[in-house]
């Protein structure tokens, strides 16, 4: 070989060697910078969650890029906690993509037999029921999306006597059959059960299953309050008060005492001294008779009489003709609800509705069990969840952070984007993360539902970083040593962090 073409060829491998260098370099930088992103990301959540306030506590915590599933930030992200209400996330998401968005409840006012010429109804009133969580609600009747409880109370009267049905030579029958379950389920706390959150699903549901107690709290502190009254009438109830006032800077601490169908309820604890008369919000026993009640209590305001009232858990096939139906707003709008303001009646009613429509029989263990097949379907492993009820109410819920950012991904391809990002809170608004701030771009950038009980805290959703990424996250963290109101604001820090370095 000559001298010249040596050269040439020294020359040749000489670049070569020079190009693939500088393509690994080129490589490396591109993998550092990407790695280094991400590493400020975790140093910041490890200094983060090392602070005292989550010394005690079990953390399960993930951040995924929904791009390419991959986790860019985590700790523990395996182990599973309780959620408590950002549990709602996969109970109202899933009824999106099973029921769709456009499904509404609607309830049936009918009757049975027949109407004599003289306006005698010889048969029976129904009052047929959808588990519609929203009925008589005040407030969706406040958004102008449904009656609420008295109105719908009074329109159902006139609508039966301008039907012309003067007598009824029957009953006022309240069909709950919809829902063939308990309406509470069976691992919720005792000390709830008499409280509103704690009302359960039930075929007929009316007011969103509460009432409100008023207490006279103007007397010395540690004496007892006085019971002023109750609203709306629920018959045979009895309460028996042992509230006791404390000092006007402490918060509502009264609890009701007495599960579903329990009418002797008793009242404990303290609420803040005042002037005025103080309200808490009980569970009402037995929902379905109580709104065959007040039909049948109006129907004798306006002179028409039956021979009673009563709710059927089973109902017979009997004919029947329509008089009057109502229907609730779209499952979008409830949802939206549901989210927002944490409604556990929404979230228990809207899982028992999944198994009534998809599995034929109305309980919470056919809803999730749609819920459970629906996912597994979408690819999803359920080793990391382990579902109670549809609300999160139970404390024996339990699922990991990274199991929520799979299904939050999952879902995120399911659902309209716009439509789902509508039912979830930015931080800030009127809703349960009001309380929770963040910088202003960053609150608009943020979708997120919140979970609260004593020592738990937990916050999931979605965030679209500063650098534009999509990003489904879960924070969860269990047996907190400190309140939650301190809490919230440090996890708020931590979502502002995870917008701007995610």
């Amino acid at each position: 070989m000559s001298t010249k073409a040596m050269h040439f060829f020294t020359l040749d491998m000489i670049m070569k060697v020079l190009t693939s260098r500088l393509i690994a370099l080129i490589y490396i930088l591109i993998l550092s910078t990407s790695i280094g992103a991400q590493s400020d990301l975790q140093t910041r959540m490890d200094k983060h969650f090392g602070q005292t306030s989550y010394k005690h506590a079990s953390l399960s915590v993930c951040v995924m890029d929904m791009e390419t599933n991959k986790i860019v930030a985590s700790i523990n992200p395996e182990t599973s906690l309780i959620p408590a209400s950002s549990l709602k996330l996969i109970t109202t998401l899933s009824a999106l993509d099973i029921l769709g968005p456009d499904y509404t409840f609607e309830t049936k006012i009918s009757y049975s037999g027949k109407i004599d010429p003289d306006g005698t109804l010889s048969g029976n009133i129904y009052i047929i029921g959808s588990g519609d969580p929203t009925l008589g609600s005040s407030r969706v009747a406040l958004g102008g999306g449904v009656l609420s409880f008295k109105k719908l109370i009074l329109d159902i009267g006139k609508s039966i006597r301008d039907y012309g049905i003067t007598c009824i030579d029957g009953e006022v029958i309240a069909d709950e059959s919809v829902f063939d379950s308990y309406p509470i389920s069976p691992s919720w706390q005792w000390n709830d059960l008499g409280n509103y959150y704690a009302s359960g699903a039930w075929g007929i549901n009316a007011n969103e299953n509460e009432y409100y107690i008023y207490f006279k709290r103007n007397m010395a502190i540690g004496s007892m309050t006085k019971l002023h009254s109750y609203e709306p009438y629920i018959p045979k109830l009895e309460l028996q008060n042992e509230v006791s006032i404390d000092s006007s800077n402490t918060p509502d601490n009264a609890y009701v005492f007495g599960g579903p169908y329990d009418f002797k309820k008793r009242i404990v604890g303290t609420v803040p001294f005042g002037q005025g008369t103080f309200r808490i919000k009980g569970s009402i026993p037995d929902p379905p008779t109580f709104f065959a009640y007040h039909v049948h209590n109006q129907l004798r305001k306006y002179q028409i009489d039956s021979r009673g009232y009563k709710a059927k858990f089973k109902a017979k096939k009997v004919k029947m003709q329509d008089i009057k139906y109502y229907q609730s707003p779209s499952l979008d709008k409830i949802a939206k609800i549901t989210n927002y303001h944490s409604v556990n009646i929404y979230a228990e009613s809207l899982m028992k509705t999944i198994g009534a429509e998809k599995n034929n029989q109305g309980s919470g263990g056919a809803g999730l069990y749609i819920v459970h097949r629906n996912m597994r379907k979408l690819g999803l492993k359920l080793a990391p969840l382990h579902m109670e009820d549809g609300s999160g109410l139970s404390a024996r819920n339990i699922i990991s952070s990274k199991f929520m950012c799979q299904f939050l991904d999952k879902m995120y391809d399911e659902i309209d984007h716009d439509l789902l990002l509508s039912t979830l809170p930015h931080p800030g608004s009127i809703s349960t993360v009001q309380g929770v701030s963040t910088s202003s771009k960053a609150r608009s950038n943020i979708w997120v539902k919140s979970g609260s009980m004593e020592r738990i805290q937990s916050f999931s959703g979605y965030i679209k970083s500063k650098s534009g990424k999509w990003l489904s996250f879960s924070i969860m963290a269990n047996g907190l040593h400190i309140k939650n109101k301190k809490i919230r604001p440090l996890m708020g820090r931590m979502m502002k962090t995870i917008y701007e370095k995610g």
